[in-house]
């Protein structure tokens, strides 16, 4: 049944209580945050990908270089750039879908349409170097499309010549269904339907866009997990607890804005609507099944350690790999919570958009 939702109470709780398990994982800070800040904003400006002063003031308030240095502890310098443009990509594309008004929607549509067909297109190979620059007819192509799938075709280039075959595909399924995502939020949007818990929490992950920025901690790290481990029951287990703290915070983190600009895909919102509860209620529901969810992660950890100490096969980097992973994954969990105390995107509601306004310009150059 279709609902409006409530406006948010002024008085509400939106951060864990002091003794909530999220506050006893480790905060991790990377030593290249300023960098990453600097690399965002040079992305944007580069393929224009906000409208102007006030959107590229609010891109800096979000403090995206924040969140990366937070969520990737084993970064490495020369890996900063590809990541950056990533996280850029995301937020404005994000910020794309913001809101109801029909030329909004269509513009995002076609965003996300030209985007999907530039992922099916997007060359895979073993690792190695980094393909060349394309040609200039290529580049003459590039500048009719829209400026968001250009900036990701760029950042392919840096992602996927580091990375194994195996990692790219996963790359590319969960980008593809990140941005299949949007067509269902933008369904329960445009009739103001607070979607049932049962199909939330499955679409959830992917919604949220954090399957992806799981899959760079490998990147970031220049260290992947071997492929079978992948599969472990354990290790799956961990990536699907970890990614659901961190879209279910954000979640109550991002309430206010989202009503704001009209969105009604948000958990709180659905165990509201599931339990019959305030909102209040609803928040700290979120927080009890976070906490669940932390717990279910730890447990499946201490099984994962054991699992590597009775497998010989792995070597030393496979260890290093999975530690680092594992360490990026906690981080994650509690880099969001951290991040989203201190980004104005949260703090302060602001319906107006990053961008996404059609750019022609030639993109040409190297980011430095």
């Amino acid at each position: 049944m279709t609902r409006t939702p409530p406006q948010v109470p002024h008085d509400l709780r939106l951060l864990p209580p002091t003794d909530h398990v999220l506050y006893r994982l480790p905060p991790r800070m990377s030593p290249h945050r300023e960098e990453l800040e600097r690399l965002i904003l040079q992305w944007a400006d580069r393929y224009g990908l906000v409208d102007g002063p006030r959107a590229r003031r609010r891109l800096a308030d979000t403090h995206l270089g924040e969140l990366i240095a937070r969520c990737y502890p084993h970064l490495r310098a020369e890996r900063l750039a590809p990541l950056a443009g990533w996280f850029t990509w995301a937020f404005v594309i994000d910020d794309l879908y913001d809101g109801r008004e029909c030329a909004k929607a269509a513009r995002a549509a076609g965003h996300t349409r030209t985007t999907l067909r530039m992922l099916t297109t997007l060359p895979t190979r073993p690792g190695g170097p980094p393909p060349s620059r394309p040609r200039r007819t290529a580049r003459t192509r590039a500048r009719r499309m829209p400026p968001l799938t250009v900036e990701l075709a760029e950042v392919w280039r840096g992602l996927a010549g580091r990375q194994s075959l195996q990692w790219q595909l996963r790359f590319i399924t969960h980008m593809g269904q990140f941005l299949d995502a949007f067509r269902y939020e933008a369904a329960n949007r445009e009739r103001r339907h607070v979607p049932a818990l049962s199909g939330y929490t499955q679409l959830r992950r992917a919604s949220g866009g954090i399957t992806p920025s799981l899959d760079l901690l490998e990147y970031a790290a220049g260290l992947e997990v071997p492929a079978l481990l992948h599969e472990s029951e354990q290790l799956r287990t961990m990536v699907n607890k970890a990614a659901d703290v961190v879209v279910w915070v954000n979640d109550v983190l991002s309430l206010r804005k989202e009503l704001a600009v009209g969105e009604v895909t948000n958990g709180v919102l659905a165990v509201g609507r599931e339990l019959g509860c305030g909102m209040q209620d609803a928040i700290d529901h979120v927080y009890r099944k976070v906490a669940r969810d932390v717990g279910v992660f730890l447990r499946a950890e201490e099984s994962l350690t054991a699992l590597c100490a009775s497998w010989h096969g792995l070597g030393e980097e496979d260890r290093a790999a999975v530690g680092a992973f594992t360490d990026g994954l906690k981080a994650w969990m509690r880099g969001n919570l951290e991040w989203g105390c201190n980004s104005r995107r949260y703090l302060e509601v602001d319906t107006f958009r990053l961008g996404g306004g059609p750019v022609t310009h030639d993109r040409s150059g190297d980011l430095t």
